[in-house]
């Protein structure tokens, strides 16, 4: 009986420990690009589209409040901006949950009119991606407002998000 429990008590430990080696390879500092076309459309049904780009680091952590596979995604932006976000590893897959961050657009175009770049919107943001070694390669979804309150609505399908570890 007692060899049993044993057993038993040994193959749930390793069960937790291989469930942890896919966080734990994942875990650390990454440089990251952001890339993707944003489309906005106004109230009359006005449309544009601008190439977004972001640069930054970005920090993976593993979540142990939240259980096994679960991670805290936090991001630095180049240009002052700081948001983060939860997710889950296994095996060579990683979600990020639904999260939110405002972000500024900016561009040389002459869509100032339309899209009235250089406010802020708030994006809602959700995603999934591969690990390859030390690249995380994510595709992101956004839908966001400008946060004065305009009628002009942001969608972008495809971000990608390429990310290096350090």
């Amino acid at each position: 009986m007692k060899t049993r429990f044993f057993i038993g008590l040994l193959l749930i430990a390793t069960c937790c420990i291989s469930c942890n080696k896919d966080v734990k390879k994942i875990t650390g500092d990454y440089s990251y690009k952001l890339s993707g076309v944003v489309n906005f459309e106004d109230a009359d049904g006005n449309q544009t589209s601008i190439l977004a780009s972001k640069r930054g680091q970005m920090n993976i952590m593993a979540d142990k409040k939240e259980g096994k596979g679960a991670v805290i995604v936090t991001f630095n932006e180049m240009n002052g901006g700081a948001y983060s976000c939860t997710g889950k590893v296994e095996g060579n897959t990683i979600v990020f949950n639904p999260y939110e961050f405002s972000t500024r657009f900016t561009s040389t175009d002459s869509v100032v009119d339309l899209i009235q770049l250089g406010h802020v919107y708030t994006i809602q943001s959700r995603g999934e991606g591969q690990i390859h070694d030390n690249i995380v390669l994510m595709e992101e979804q956004w839908m966001g407002r400008p946060e004065n309150g305009d009628m002009i609505r942001m969608k972008a399908d495809k971000i990608t998000l390429l990310a290096e570890k350090n």
